[in-house]
């Protein structure tokens, strides 16, 4: 359609000067002795125009093609981002099926991003939380499984607010973590991860939390931040899975 549009434009473009061209009189020889010069200076100026015309015409056709590059380029962006978006999703749902289905503890659900499966991640194992405080949590995390991750989000939000030190806030934080990084909100989401680490230390999802924090700062172009995070999760916590995917994305970084 794009091609149709600019060969219109082209075409009107070629027929109003051609227009212009056909509409300059003709100057013929009415002095006699003058010879054929009047005549001459027409036909040099018809072709002089001819000739700004073609350059004109080159050029349009130039920034056609320039565009076109361009078109085809923001095309596969796109395109890459979609399959990245499609990427995330089910990695996430892949590793909350694994949850769902009884994951191991260790780290073991890690999937392709490091997730670890505690046995507690749907709040079943909580036995210092009352069940109001556990419905709370459960209301989270069932949004995040089903892919409300607005919702997800706003509920571990108000999850971490209102119960700020329970066995079950560090998963909060973490999985507040992942909403947000599958929406791609990467500041949010190292924040979350962060808190996992500084306020939660003794946490399952320290680990990986480090791995998800090493990602968003290679995302970000943070390299160096990046390679510090996930050596960090292969010297403290060489057994997780976290680990061997931290090695994965050291070599991918150059640090093979």
């Amino acid at each position: 359609m794009r091609n149709a549009l600019i060969t219109t434009t082209l075409a009107a473009t070629v027929a109003l000067s051609a227009a212009g061209l056909a509409a300059s009189p003709a100057r013929a020889d009415v002095g006699g002795s003058g010879g054929h010069q009047p005549l001459l200076l027409a036909q040099n100026d018809n072709g002089s125009n001819l000739f700004s015309l073609y350059q004109q015409i080159q050029q349009l056709q130039q920034q056609v093609r320039d565009l076109n590059g361009k078109v085809d380029t923001l095309q596969y962006k796109l395109k890459q981002n979609e399959k990245g978006q499609r990427d995330l999703y089910q990695n996430l749902d892949k590793r909350l099926s694994k949850l769902e289905n009884g994951g191991a503890g260790n780290g073991a659900a890690g999937g392709g991003n490091g997730a670890a499966a505690t046995g507690n991640d749907d709040g079943s194992n909580a036995s210092d939380v009352d069940s109001a405080t556990q419905a709370a949590y459960l209301d989270g995390f069932n949004k995040l499984k089903n892919g409300q991750y607005d919702a997800a989000i706003a509920a571990f939000k108000q999850f971490v607010s209102q119960h700020p030190d329970t066995s079950l806030t560090d998963n909060a934080w973490y999985w507040l973590g992942e909403a947000y990084y599958v929406q791609q909100n990467l500041d949010a989401s190292e924040q979350a991860f962060e808190t996992v680490v500084n306020k939660f230390g003794n946490s399952s999802k320290v680990p990986a939390s480090l791995y998800k924090i090493g990602l968003i700062e290679a995302a970000q172009n943070h390299t160096d931040n990046a390679k510090s995070t996930l050596q960090r999760v292969i010297d403290q916590y060489p057994n997780s899975d976290s680990a061997g995917l931290a090695k994965q994305k050291l070599q991918s970084l150059g640090n093979g």
